[in-house]
């Protein structure tokens, strides 16, 4: 019998949500922003009600590192003016911890677009990007210092940050365990980790349940709130403040993503978005289940 991943935990784990295949790595698209909606096996440990992807059991740490180095992510990039106007939004809500004096770290910094944001009002940041053409897009076009390595590859360097940032990240490692303590390692004292992920406990996702259209291939695992801060906690972390996330997308993108997750009215979003007048406008989208989480060291004053 398989247990929970949670070393803490390593209870009974049972089938949640079956889709009725078992899904091979070589046939996933790691892309950000895939049109792909193949969706894996869900698992739930009856212990902490952690919940993960059948993938998790079939591949490691380096599989989904190869995987992430060839992602070219072409759907994002036209996405990156709305996406400027999220971050924008994302860094009002976390700016009181972010200042002139702060060293700021951005695990999974993509194609540099928070970190633009930042860079301005920082004293030094860093991105770490497994994408090759991710990191070379915010190099190029963003002027950013970017690591093209993995998160325990740069723990090994020694650098401390003021503040560590990942933006829908977390949920995409094969161990997020080993992740949080070298997290923990790579913050000063006084550091602060800020995060944004999905709740799995909020009333869309319970609502929608397998249907829920943040089951993606790419997705390992599928956090709560309550799980979270239970984690995070276990190493020597506090989750002391919970935001609601809105996001910013294109309409075309918007409608795009509907016709997945809703194949008979796919025909309908494709002939909305026929018109050209309204692929560009930008929609902000709230279904009460994205969070930004604000958390700091155990024993420590911010």
């Amino acid at each position: 019998m398989k247990k929970c991943l949670n070393v803490n935990c390593l209870g009974e784990i049972k089938l949640l949500y079956d889709y009725g295949s078992t899904i091979r790595l070589d046939e996933l698209n790691f892309d950000c922003t895939t049109n792909s909606y193949l969706k894996p096996n869900i698992y739930k440990c009856k212990k902490c009600n952690l919940k993960f992807s059948e993938l998790v059991f079939q591949v490691s740490s380096n599989d989904v590192e190869n995987k992430y180095k060839n992602v070219a992510d072409h759907i994002y990039i036209k996405e990156i003016p709305y996406k400027h106007k999220y971050f924008n939004k994302l860094f009002s809500k976390v700016s009181g911890y972010i200042d002139g004096k702060k060293n700021i770290l951005e695990i999974g910094s993509y194609y540099g677009v928070f970190g633009n944001v930042i860079k301005k009002h920082v004293k030094t940041y860093s991105g770490l990007e497994l994408s090759i053409d991710g990191s070379n897009y915010a190099k190029q076009n963003f002027n950013l210092n970017i690591f093209n390595e993995s998160v325990e590859d740069h723990e090994k360097r020694g650098i401390k940050y003021d503040v560590i940032i990942m933006s829908d990240v977390i949920e995409h490692f094969s161990n997020p365990f080993r992740i949080i303590e070298s997290i923990n390692k790579m913050l000063k004292p006084n550091g602060v980790l800020i995060f944004t992920t999905y709740n799995m406990d909020s009333l869309y996702a319970k609502i929608t349940g397998k249907n829920y259209h943040w089951i993606l291939p790419f997705h390992l695992f599928y956090f709560s709130t309550k799980t979270l801060k239970s984690i995070f906690i276990e190493n020597e972390i506090e989750i002391f403040k919970v935001i609601n996330d809105a996001r910013n997308v294109s309409l075309n993108y918007l409608l795009n993503k509907l016709g997945m997750i809703f194949p008979k009215f796919k025909y309908i979003f494709l002939l909305i978005n026929k018109i050209k007048i309204l692929r560009n406008i930008n929609i902000s989208v709230n279904l009460f289940d994205l969070n930004v989480y604000i958390a700091r060291k155990l024993n420590e004053k911010i």
